[in-house]
């Protein structure tokens, strides 16, 4: 009975013993998963060690490696929870998450403080390649957020913070195409702690003490057929006014994709063998992942500009300078357009300027410039147009079909 007793303890410590190596070894199976797939984004990781306990897996000592900046070292641990590994040999995460950051600046004064940065959804493949580069792109996370972030002085006192900063990728939609957005919600600075006498002039004339503000922007691309549009980017100062941006291209490839992914992967390579790159390499660097996007071409774009109340502060604030009153200069500056156009020879150009310009004077509500030429343009076709258009610049004019309109 003692010897049963004896065996069934041993089998129970051999058990346990090979249950946690297995679980060791799964650990590093995902740590090093994650490494090889981060190298397609132009990131190099590596880790202290790697654990695993149920569906959870902790990673120490996490740095990231750029080329030509110094590592970053992230804070404690990196803890992904909801592990699970896939049929086909890749891993799912439900969370990923690392510690909140605290970091105070004694000789300045402030305290950094930055909470909930996290991503959600993420896949790891089971065979990190370049066949698989776009799948992997689009596959490895539905959602990284991260924030609150403050600033705050010796007394505690807020300065500057950001409630939100979200990106996030969805599902393929049915006609292919892959739509991703962000957006930062929740800024705001305390201008009252600006120590210029200058700028304190120009707040108090604006009625400004606190700046608020938000961006976001969304886009979708259809790999097969190279299309893609970048819908609303947009940034709203609160109270003031806000401009935004539309476009679409062409000739954004799956094989144009991949090579930008190698050279990603080129950059994580050189950072995980620790090379140095001087201002040159670096240039040459960007220079080279820049040449690709030469052929994308231009479809239409426009930039709008929605005002609410900035426009007038400005001309008060202008007019105050001088002499006069906001009303006083507006009336000034609408007589002044025409003026201004008077040696423009494209008549038709010139009409359609000061219309939109002095309807926008009148009752400022917004103004677009946006371009939709007759058929896409490649954007290397614009290299060595300097001479031309330095001689004639309408030739953009022409070309991109420039359309200026206001409150429309």
């Amino acid at each position: 009975m003692k010897k049963i007793t004896r065996l069934s303890i041993t089998a129970a410590i051999l058990m346990a013993g090979t249950s946690q190596a297995a679980l060791a070894l799964e650990a590093t199976d995902f740590a090093d998963r994650l490494v090889e797939t981060s190298k397609l984004m132009g990131l190099a990781f590596t880790y202290g060690s790697a654990t695993a306990e149920g569906d959870t897996v902790t990673l120490s000592d996490f740095t990231i490696s750029i080329p030509g900046e110094d590592d970053v070292d992230v804070p404690g641990d990196v803890i992904f929870t909801g592990v699970v590994e896939t049929a086909e040999g890749g891993f799912s995460v439900e969370r990923a998450a690392i510690d909140d950051v605290e970091y105070t600046d004694e000789d300045e004064g402030i305290t950094l403080n930055f909470v909930d940065i996290a991503a959600e959804g993420l896949e790891l493949p089971a065979v990190v390649s370049i066949d698989t580069m776009l799948e992997i792109g689009f596959n490895l996370y539905d959602r990284v957020s991260a924030g609150p972030l403050t600033v705050s002085d010796a007394d505690g006192t807020e300065l500057f913070a950001i409630d939100l900063m979200e990106m996030t990728v969805e599902d393929a939609d049915a006609d292919g195409g892959l739509t991703s957005a962000y957006q930062v919600t929740g800024i705001r600075a305390d201008l009252s702690s600006i120590d210029e006498p200058e700028a304190q002039e120009i707040f108090e004339a604006f009625g400004l003490d606190q700046f608020n503000a938000s961006m976001s922007g969304s886009g979708t691309w259809w790999p097969q057929t190279g299309e893609g549009t970048v819908e609303d980017v947009s940034f709203v100062v609160d109270e003031l006014g806000s401009i935004s941006m539309d476009f679409a291209v062409e000739g954004y490839t799956e094989t144009l994709y991949t090579e930008l992914m190698k050279l990603n992967l080129k950059m994580a390579e050189m950072a995980e063998a620790d090379m140095e790159m001087d201002d040159d390499q670096m240039m040459a660097m960007s220079e080279a992942m820049l040449e690709p996007l030469a052929d994308i071409k231009l479809v239409n774009g426009a930039v709008r500009y929605d005002d609410n109340s900035l426009f007038m502060k400005v001309l008060d604030f202008i007019g105050a300078e001088q002499g006069v009153d906001g009303e006083t200069f507006k009336a000034g500056l609408q007589f002044m357009v025409p003026m201004a156009l008077a040696e423009v020879e494209n008549t038709a150009f010139k009409t359609m300027v000061t219309s939109a310009v002095n309807t926008f004077i009148a009752d400022p509500q917004n103004f677009t410039i946006s371009v939709e030429p007759e058929e896409p343009i490649a954007f290397s076709e614009f290299e060595g147009m300097e001479a031309e258009v330095e001689a004639d610049p309408f030739v953009l004019v022409d070309l991109l079909n420039v359309q200026i309109t206001a409150n429309q």
